[in-house]
């Protein structure tokens, strides 16, 4: 294989505020299995009341003993959606530690406790994520309205339901001299793969690789629209 095909934002449950179970994980990540997915970021939205209980139940269905998470051979990424007081969400993309450390900085965030764009760069500068700006041509989450400050991400998502918006993304990137990167933003797992990255394969599934790669402008996207017609094929849900 010459390349990695990476999904970077995921959710697990169809609505923030509905109650997570196990199988919904499960399906997702049969279903990214079966799409010939070879990294899957988990990246449910950190105010939601049973976050933590989504980041435990991936950790213990992806533990190997090799130190990573995985199912199935697929990588598997521990991530957040943040909510900035200012409208708009950023993707943390890393470790569950890393998730810790930044609510202990934070506190607990909820509707009532959104952090301020530049303190969430601030608290999260030395957690080792991959930052990015998520659907930021959505209406009311806008970040272009954040100015200079978006230097200081990783990248920019071209997300699946602002397709339309794609060229302005790689120009509003282009002028911050950051990467590119898409995202399904799937709530559902028939919508898992709908756009996805490509990474050298010579990055390998490695975490570091994977950021160093997006840093270093070395990957791109593709629509996943052909990986779509063979998910009812490939895909088993246990």
């Amino acid at each position: 294989m010459d390349f990695l095909k990476a999904e970077f934002h995921c959710h697990v449950k169809l609505l923030a505020g509905g109650k997570f179970r196990r199988p919904q994980l499960i399906r997702r990540l049969n279903a990214a299995k079966g799409l010939g997915l070879d990294v899957l970021a988990v990246t449910e939205h950190m105010d939601a009341h049973d976050f933590w209980d989504i980041v435990e139940c991936l950790i213990k269905l992806g533990l190997n003993g090799s130190g990573n998470l995985c199912w199935k051979g697929m990588r598997l990424l521990t991530g957040a959606e943040v909510t900035i007081a200012e409208g708009g969400d950023i993707l943390l993309i890393g470790s569950a530690q890393g998730l810790k450390q930044l609510e202990s900085r934070l506190g607990r965030l909820d509707g009532n406790n959104l952090p301020p764009f530049k303190d969430l760069l601030d608290a999260s500068e030395d957690l080792g994520f991959l930052r990015i700006g998520a659907h930021p041509c959505r209406a009311k989450k806008v970040l272009w309205k954040m100015g200079p400050l978006l230097k200081r991400l990783d990248a920019l998502e071209i997300n699946a339901g602002e397709l339309s918006k794609a060229g302005y993304v790689h120009h509003q990137a282009r002028e911050a001299g950051v990467a590119v990167v898409a995202g399904s933003d799937a709530h559902h797992w028939l919508q898992l793969g709908r756009l996805y990255n490509i990474i050298p394969a010579g990055n390998g599934p490695d975490f570091e690789k994977i950021k160093r790669a997006v840093r270093e402008k070395k990957t791109t996207w593709c629509r996943g629209g052909a990986l779509h017609r063979r998910i009812l094929n490939c895909c088993r849900f246990n």
